[in-house]
């Protein structure tokens, strides 16, 4: 349980905390960046942390998840709880249909030898490898246009520009809330 507990927690705390501002989307509208455009997924009200201590304290009451043993029953209840607020995590209505660059890591899900066409963009490496995936709001759905995204790509972080479209869509490795319907992928070179 510890491990579990401790692997909850760390997904929780890297969670951004505030989301940009807002904006009214016109055709296809810019989203404003304050701080990482993750953050701009993310609605400003929504506080995973708090989410977390929620649920954990209906679960354990007043003990902490992690001074209990492994094999205590709660665990498994700690996960599927986290794993289903996760999965319905809110999202920003807003931003449907904005313009949209984003950098961030690859999970494969669609494609040939030579090039993705689908695939999840996360903000961290190994986000919805490791369980518990993030939450739905920072997923995303990446759908590319033409032949797709080189796959010699996917190994490095990639900024992918496109329309975002606010979607839900279960996959295997976890629920996207978005899908950027992009139209190129590059490498990401720092600070753009």
């Amino acid at each position: 349980m510890k491990h579990l507990s401790l692997a909850l927690l760390a997904t929780v705390l890297s969670m951004p905390l505030s989301a940009a501002e807002p904006t009214q989307p016109t055709e296809p509208a810019e989203i404003p960046v304050e701080g990482s455009v993750w953050d701009t997924l993310v609605p400003k009200d929504w506080d995973p942390r708090a989410e977390y201590e929620t649920i954990s304290k209906e679960i354990y009451g007043k003990s902490s998840p992690e001074q209990l043993e492994d094999t205590d029953r709660r665990a498994a209840q700690l996960f599927d709880a986290m794993q289903e607020a996760w999965s319905n995590a809110p999202l920003r209505q807003d931003l449907d249909d904005t313009a949209l660059t984003l950098p961030g890591f690859v999970v494969p899900l669609e494609g040939d030898d030579k090039n993705l066409r689908e695939f999840l963009l996360v903000p961290y490496f190994g986000a919805c490898i490791h369980f518990p995936p993030p939450p739905r709001n920072q997923v995303v759905l990446v759908k590319m246009q033409g032949e797709g995204m080189p796959v010699d790509m996917m190994w490095d972080a990639v900024v992918i520009e496109g329309t975002l479209k606010v979607d839900s869509h279960d996959t295997e490795y976890g629920t996207a809330g978005y899908v950027l319907e992009a139209k190129s992928a590059k490498l990401f070179k720092g600070e753009q």
